[in-house]
């Protein structure tokens, strides 16, 4: 098995069972009233993280062209929701399995992105700053939900 599927197996693996710790966190209501509460719909903002890491596994595995992009965007992510936890900035909210096993895939899904370790489509400008943008919205989210 080549090492880029392997890598997407590894990844799209950890989305699932960080997905998985999320879904036994969250709280389902079936009130009218807690579904308009933007607070009820902000405990769902983790399992974009998932999402990401999960796409990047996949698009790996099939040698998609907007491998780099999906990979920068939750690298980026992950980048950003720890450096401004460790800065005492904004405070994670992921939990702390979770949060070393996203690291780890950030920092590798960085690494893969901007490196063009498989010879993917390479990153515009325009689209780092759009991983950059996106990452920053997701740390934002996930602060603006812990206190609300």
């Amino acid at each position: 098995m080549q090492v880029r599927k392997i890598i997407g197996i590894v990844f799209s693996a950890i989305a699932l069972i960080t997905l998985g710790i999320f879904i036994t966190r969250t709280e389902f209501s079936f009130q009218l009233q807690a579904w308009l509460s933007f607070k009820y719909y902000m405990q769902f903002a983790p399992y974009f993280i998932s999402i990401m890491l999960f796409y990047g596994g996949v698009y790996l595995i099939r040698e998609n062209p907007k491998l780099n992009f999906a990979l920068a965007v939750f690298g980026y992510t992950m980048l950003e929701i720890t450096v401004l936890d460790w800065l005492g900035i904004v405070p994670n909210s992921l939990g702390t399995y979770p949060t070393l096993m996203f690291i780890g895939s950030g920092l590798a899904a960085f690494w893969i992105s901007h490196a063009n370790s498989f010879k993917s489509k390479k990153l515009s400008l325009k689209e780092i700053l759009i991983s950059v943008f996106a990452g920053a919205l997701e740390s934002l989210l996930l602060y603006y939900a812990q206190f609300n």
